[in-house]
């Protein structure tokens, strides 16, 4: 069983790994504290040599769009490349689907569904 940081509902976790690029030490440090100081952020790793940030964290009130607004604020940017984008579309709909399932109330399964 893994730990969690305390508020975080290991059902609606998820990973994302982003590239990233005009990173220098001083925003790098920046950054990295303030993703690290988000509630909602489980864990984030950097590999300062590939330059990719791996982040899991709570996607069922946040969503890949905060952690970029974050890499934003500090000068650093996203890598512009097909694959990239393509892979944030994946990101941002996993996202979507997690926060659907976290507002979905289930119905029992011995009643019929409303209005039957």
């Amino acid at each position: 069983m893994a730990n969690h940081r305390a508020g975080i509902n290991p059902g609606f976790l998820t990973t994302h790994t982003l590239s990233l690029t005009e990173m220098s030490r001083a925003n790098m440090d920046a950054m990295l504290a303030e993703i690290e100081a988000q509630h909602w952020v489980d864990t984030l790793a950097l590999d300062s040599k590939t330059k990719k940030l791996k982040v899991a964290y709570e996607a069922s009130s946040h969503n890949i769009d905060d952690i970029i607004d974050i890499i934003e604020q500090h000068g650093a940017a996203l890598k512009d490349s097909w694959w990239s984008r393509t892979k944030l579309g994946w990101q941002r709909q996993t996202d979507e689907n997690i926060k659907n399932n976290a507002k979905h109330e289930p119905h029992c399964c011995n009643k019929a569904p409303p209005g039957h």
